[in-house]
């Protein structure tokens, strides 16, 4: 009897820490339920699609920091803030797309070949890591190229998901894209001339191998990666996790420039004002001296397994930022990373639901 009442208490125990997200798809112009709509948790591998009665339910282990992802063709893309809050079913209201993104790029003259924007592309946003070069998009038709020559950047749109297969990982992953940008200092594709590169989107990720060599290779993308960093940050296990810092190429002491601590469900990390404050540029203003906070001056190097391991260098442009259980950091325009972590892009990305193996 006894052991059945603990089995009785560990079921509803693993129940009860369930979230579950849910709610009804309709269209704007009748009210009626779209059925087929793909529903998913940005970044990671939970999803759903809509039934006849417009109705999805997704059930997931925790709450995420992340938004929840309504698509339908021809249908504006609806993102949910916080989809924990709802608490119960709520109802989604997608909008026809009158977006006009033919006649956006059709006027736009390059003077670039598409083949040549579309090398610089694949780079830039797959990646050039083992895992970047065997990613594979489905729809590259779909990508949209133009480069805007006022301003000397790369841009990218896409109207559908693009469709990544991720051999080396083990994923296929939809990734709604949001924006592309590579900035150069002249009118060139040379990436000698590169200043900046970003991309930003929403991820749905479909476990294609969870068996054999994908494992050890998400493993390997995961150990030096952004995520393991933060949470490195925030465990504090620098060592163990075989991180080192450097400040300005000088050994440094975390826990001497990083101030963490709980706020809520999240990690506040904060700049420590005493250690940063000789090492920020002095500027004088008619002979008196001005106080500054461009703490993206300040060189943040990250190494890993010492020299025979990866280099990063972190730029912080704000004294703050938090970072999730899953190792999520925000807001994403507080830190800039190069090197290493800075030449990670989508091939090397893991959902935010993986746990990496002991």
């Amino acid at each position: 009897m006894k052991k059945m009442l603990l089995l009785l208490l560990f079921i509803c125990g693993a129940v009860h820490s369930q979230e579950i997200l849910s709610g009804y798809v309709v269209d704007e112009a009748e009210n009626k339920p779209l059925e087929g709509a793909f529903v998913y948790l940005d970044g990671t591998t939970f999803s759903a699609n809509s039934d006849a009665r417009g109705f999805f339910k997704i059930v997931v282990p925790q709450k995420y920091n992340a938004q929840l992802v309504i698509s339908y063709i021809g249908f504006e893309t609806i993102r949910v803030d916080d989809p924990f809050k709802y608490g119960k079913p709520f109802k989604a209201v997608m909008r026809m797309d009158a977006t006009t993104l033919d006649e956006v790029i059709i006027t736009n003259k390059s003077p670039f070949t598409r083949k040549q924007m579309l090398s610089v592309f694949r780079k830039e946003f797959l990646g050039r890591s083992k895992a970047g070069r065997s990613c594979k998009i489905e729809n590259e038709d779909d990508v949209y190229l133009f480069y805007d020559e006022s301003t000397h950047t790369l841009k990218a749109r896409c109207s559908k998901p693009i469709r990544i297969i991720n051999k080396r990982l083990g994923y296929n992953i939809g990734f709604d894209l949001i924006a592309f940008q590579v900035q150069y200092n002249t009118t060139t594709l040379d990436e000698n001339y590169m200043f900046r590169s970003f991309f930003a989107g929403t991820t749905a990720f479909t476990d294609t191998d969870k068996k054999g060599e994908a494992l050890k290779n998400r493993k390997a993308s995961y150990e030096g990666s952004v995520t393991h960093l933060m949470k490195t940050i925030k465990s504090g296990d620098w060592q163990g996790q075989k991180f080192s810092l450097y400040v300005d190429r000088l050994p440094a002491a975390p826990n001497d420039y990083f101030e963490v601590s709980d706020s809520l469900s999240y990690t506040k990390v904060k700049l420590n004002e005493a250690a940063i404050a000789p090492l920020l540029p002095k500027i004088t203003l008619q002979g008196k001296e001005v106080k500054t906070s461009k703490y993206n001056r300040i060189d943040f190097t990250i190494l890993r397994n010492m020299d025979t391991g990866t280099q990063s260098s972190i730029n912080f442009d704000r004294d703050r930022f938090y970072i999730d259980q899953n190792g999520l950091f925000f807001p994403l325009d507080a830190i800039t990373f190069k090197g290493y972590m800075g030449m990670l892009k989508a091939g090397d990305l893991l959902p935010a639901d993986y746990k990496p193996a002991p």
